[in-house]
This record gives C-alpha cells, sequence and structure tokens, in this order.
C-alpha cells in the first residue's frame, strides 16, 4: 500500500486539531462566560404579588398568600410589625426579612 504525501497528512491533521478546537470553543470549555452583575432585589410589601414575594428567602407560596390576605384583612403594611399580623410570623422571620423588603419604597436599614 502506497503512503500518503507527508503535506498531504500534515493538512489532515491540521484540519482535524482545529476542527476540535472550534468544537471545544463551541462548548465554552477552557473560558469563563460573561461576567454578570448582582444587585439586591427588594420587594415592596403593599404592592407585591403573590408571585413577586415568593422571590424572598423562606417565603414559599403558602406565605405569600398570607401575606396578600393580610394585606387584605388588615390594610396595607407600613412598618415590619406590620408583618407579625400575618399568622406564622414571628420576630425571627420579620428580622430575617428586613434586608429585602420595603413599604411604599422606603428602603429599611436590614438591623
Amino acid at each position: 500500500m502506497k503512503r500518503p504525501p507527508l503535506l498531504l497528512e500534515v493538512w489532515a491533521y491540521a484540519v482535524l486539531g482545529l476542527g476540535v478546537a472550534a468544537f471545544a470553543r463551541g462548548l465554552g470549555v477552557g473560558r469563563a462566560g460573561p461576567a454578570c452583575l448582582v444587585s439586591p432585589h427588594r420587594v415592596d410589601l403593599q404592592a407585591a404579588t403573590v408571585d413577586e414575594l415568593t422571590v424572598l428567602p423562606g417565603i414559599g407560596r403558602a406565605r405569600a398568600e398570607a401575606i396578600v390576605l393580610a394585606r387584605v384583612r388588615f390594610g396595607p403594611m407600613r412598618s415590619p410589625e406590620d408583618l407579625r399580623r400575618v399568622e406564622g410570623f414571628g420576630e425571627a422571620t420579620v428580622r430575617a426579612l428586613q434586608p429585602w423588603i420595603t413599604f411604599g419604597g422606603e428602603v429599611l436599614d436590614g438591623r
């Protein structure tokens, strides 16, 4: 069997190598993704919907619905203490939520 010319063999390996490199780049191997900026998101308890409330830490759908129901029953929430009107919310829960909530756009200090 006759051996192919050396130039053709080198060309075939070069094309194969470039193909593998292009495929790896397409998969994102060996590079970092785009940088993203993360900023704190606060939820306004006076206007938030059930879905918006579920982004708060420790607040699932049932607790979010309880917050909206308390807002309907007792009126708008104006301070963290108003959260205690919600069934199942104690002092520790209210304190944990303070960095993430606002009341009509007013940002709390989180303490």
